[in-house]
């Protein structure tokens, strides 16, 4: 016999995807382009999500032509929507920008924080990790000072690779060197490191550096090698103790479960921009599995930031998110513009998570026409 719903249980609407539609804004003076997707709703909320404009906006645009087929849809069954998606071979960036719309909308109809509404707020505050940016010392030092004082207190800085195609002890020696003369600029609480690598090492040279960073303690040395196969990271992994993060060039949760499997890494790192918020949740349970902290990749916009807070305010195994700081004022001033201000705004080294319907930003569409790619 079916079971029969109680007499005061509330009835869930249906939001039939009235109009899907997608704009690309860029940063006035870096450049940075990222996609904003918006999804209206037959008589409810609205929705946003974001992706990035990759390789340039009119073909990340192009891409996005794919969404009019979600019309008549319904918005709240955001993990159906998804599994369409998929089987239409739609780009991960696609998918991550509807579930994050949908979500938006999800949260919007529940009067509640997406958090709220994906399992509940695992902490109050997350942690926040900011780029420096500069090729020598003294423009690092620069870089770190300005976020310093915009509130952060962990920095991601890039391995400076010198010239020529041997990197004798010099090399290790003077990486050491620059994170020592950063954690001192840094002073006392701002003493947390990450080594950005970018897949710019290779192995040997990976596994020296690392044995080279036991001592300084870095948060973990990222994407220390340019292909990603069980010989490197066993290799990487096994020489040394430095903390090792990987994952933002995987495209899949079964990528992740494969790179997990080798228990090499210590800090998973899937990207924000290509991953729906549902499956870097999934990615984190299965990283829970093999005792692997999650602190995903961003390189975007300010939508994606709130995002991010969500996963990282809903996730037990979160540690720290990377949020974008544009070297250039007029950059942040765009960004605040676009999703408001205090989003990207650490105090003392953690952002406060966002407090309204869905993911807590209103868009500012003045913001997108005014700064259209």
């Amino acid at each position: 016999m079916a079971a029969q719903a109680s007499p005061g249980a509330a009835a869930k609407p249906h939001l039939p995807i009235r109009h899907v539609t997608a704009r690309a804004v860029q940063e006035p003076a870096g450049g940075r382009q990222y996609l904003l997707v918006r999804i209206d709703t037959d008589g409810g909320p609205s929705g946003y999500g974001e992706t990035a404009a990759g390789p340039d906006a009119p073909t990340a645009l192009a891409r996005l032509s794919m969404l009019r087929s979600l019309v008549g849809q319904d918005a709240l069954a955001s993990q159906l929507v998804d599994a369409q998606l998929l089987r239409a071979n739609a780009p991960a960036g696609t998918r991550a920008a509807v579930n994050m719309a949908l979500l938006d909308i999800l949260g919007k109809v529940a009067k509640a924080p997406v958090y709220e509404v994906l399992s509940g707020r695992t902490r109050h505050k997350a942690r926040a990790l900011a780029p420096l940016y500069g090729t020598d010392r003294a423009a690092l030092v620069r870089s770190l000072e300005r976020a310093r004082a915009r509130g952060f207190r962990a920095f991601v800085v890039g391995v400076q690779i010198p010239a020529g195609p041997v990197r004798a002890r010099e090399f290790y020696r003077t990486t050491v060197d620059l994170l020592g003369e950063l954690r001192a600029a840094g002073g006392s609480g701002a003493e947390d490191f990450v080594l950005e690598c970018d897949g710019r090492t290779t192995a040997a040279e990976a596994s020296v550096l690392a044995t080279a960073l036991e001592a300084f303690h870095p948060l973990w040395m990222d994407e220390p090698a340019g292909r990603i196969n069980e010989e490197a990271l066993l290799k990487i992994s096994r020489e040394n103790v430095t903390p090792l993060g990987w994952g933002r060039r995987i495209e899949s949760n079964d990528g992740f479960q494969d790179l997990l499997r080798l228990q090499a890494i210590d800090v998973l790192r899937p990207d924000i921009a290509v991953h729906p918020i549902a499956s870097i949740r999934k990615a984190a349970a299965l990283a829970e599995a093999y005792y692997t902290a999650l602190a995903p990749y961003h390189a975007g916009g300010p939508l994606a930031s709130a995002a991010a807070l969500h996963i990282a305010a809903s996730t037990p195994n979160f540690v720290i998110q990377q949020v974008p700081l544009p070297p250039d004022d007029r950059d942040l001033a765009m960004r605040e513009e676009l999703a408001g201000k205090g989003l990207e705004a650490p105090v003392d080294g953690f952002l406060a998570l966002p407090t309204g319907p869905g993911l807590g930003v209103e868009i500012n569409e003045d913001a997108l026409a005014k700064y259209a790619a």
